[in-house]
């Protein structure tokens, strides 16, 4: 008979007292085991119920060309900023408040360059989204909700009268939002004597100054004092000679100041609406997501 080594019997002890010890949780694995057991079952069932109903979607995910859904994505900023430029020359904003599907499939309908196509997909655009602007304001600025309702119930239900009455208020709330939340004295009064660009436009840029593509994202009010929205009464005039007839463009001195008496209409209420919507959805967004990004700097 062979002796054991100091060694092997050091093994035998340690494995004789695992031995012991395993056999007293020996109820408490087996409870354990079977419980996992149970589980696993039940999981399979969970599953088999499951997995008919999910099948086609994730067949659906399969048949998705994921190159060309991240090039769109990844052009998305560019060609956003091309189509707020394009839309704005003709009296219209749009932001991102929307689904990412639904500001993709606009800008791609808005890739055209004749004034008559983008008002009809814009006219459109806001009256399917007139409700959900006007939530999403009311939300967002609950001490304006009063007015907003007003405004909107008037564009919804009075026809020509509505209009009358809903594009001063429609501006006026622009401006009034857009001055508080750049903090300006206000917000479309120039910012320097002989300077073009608006109180809120250089008050937008500095603040955004290190964060060049959320200055894209807002680049129609950059350029706001450009547009036939804000322009003078010469450069009006300068506008009308050009074209050879009247200057007919939603202008807010024109409407705010009684010069003008036959703005009262669905395309030119929905533009109002659009500037409100993008000062009151869009923009709170864009500076949310702007300090986000210099406080990671900073940190």
């Amino acid at each position: 008979m062979t002796q054991e080594t100091s060694a092997e019997l050091t093994i035998l002890a340690v494995a004789e007292r695992m031995r012991d010890e395993f056999e007293h949780y020996a109820p408490v694995i087996a409870r354990g085991l079977a419980m996992l057991n149970s589980m696993s079952l039940g999981i399979q069932a969970i599953a088999q119920e499951i997995f008919p109903k999910v099948a086609p979607h994730l067949h659906a995910l399969g048949q998705v060309d994921w190159a060309e859904a991240i090039r769109r994505v990844q052009e998305l900023p560019s060609k956003s900023k091309a189509a707020m430029t394009l839309a704005a020359a003709n009296g219209w904003f749009f932001g991102w408040s929307d689904s990412l599907q639904g500001v993709m499939e606009l800008v791609e309908r808005l890739d055209a360059d004749r004034p008559a196509e983008i008002d009809e997909v814009l006219m459109q655009y806001y009256r399917d989204n007139l409700q959900f602007f006007s939530d999403e304001m009311v939300r967002r600025h609950p001490d304006r909700a009063l007015v907003i309702k007003a405004a909107i119930s008037a564009h919804q239900t009075l026809g020509t009268d509505g209009y009358c009455l809903s594009i001063p208020v429609f501006i006026a709330q622009a401006d009034g939002l857009l001055t508080e939340i750049t903090d300006v004295k206000s917000a479309f009064m120039r910012a320097a004597r002989g300077g073009p660009e608006l109180q809120a436009s250089a008050a937008l840029r500095e603040q955004l100054a290190a964060d060049p593509e959320s200055l894209d994202l807002i680049h129609p009010l950059l350029a706001l004092h450009d547009l036939d929205f804000m322009k003078s009464a010469d450069a009006r005039k300068k506008a009308a000679q050009a074209s050879g007839g009247a200057f007919t463009a939603l202008n807010r001195h024109q409407v705010m100041h009684g010069e003008s008496w036959n703005y009262g209409t669905e395309i030119n209420s929905l533009k109002a609406f659009s500037l409100l919507a993008f000062v009151g959805t869009h923009l709170p967004e864009i500076l949310q997501g702007g300090r986000l990004n210099a406080t990671r700097t900073v940190s």
